[in-house]
């Protein structure tokens, strides 16, 4: 929710950052040529295999918390003096 007037200044900024990148991305999308069909496969499969390794990764994290691998190391030992 915004609040006060900087933060109608903050998202007023954002907003027109955000609309110039777009437009930027735009023109230079339109510019260029279009990608041979070997290069949309290439990149759809990148694409896909980032985004399993990246639930992978996130997965074991999960699973290395839960299991509490990640905890520190502890000893039952007493101190030596």
């Amino acid at each position: 929710m915004v609040r006060n007037k900087n933060q109608w200044i903050l998202v007023a900024v954002l907003a027109v950052l955000f609309l110039g990148a777009s437009w930027f991305c735009l023109s230079v999308w339109t510019a260029t040529p279009s990608m041979p069909r070997y290069g949309n496969i290439v990149l759809a499969a990148a694409a896909i295999l980032v985004l399993v390794l990246g639930c992978g990764l996130i997965a074991l994290m999960f699973y290395s918390h839960r299991k509490g691998y990640d905890e520190p190391a502890r000893s039952n030992r007493t101190a030596r003096d």
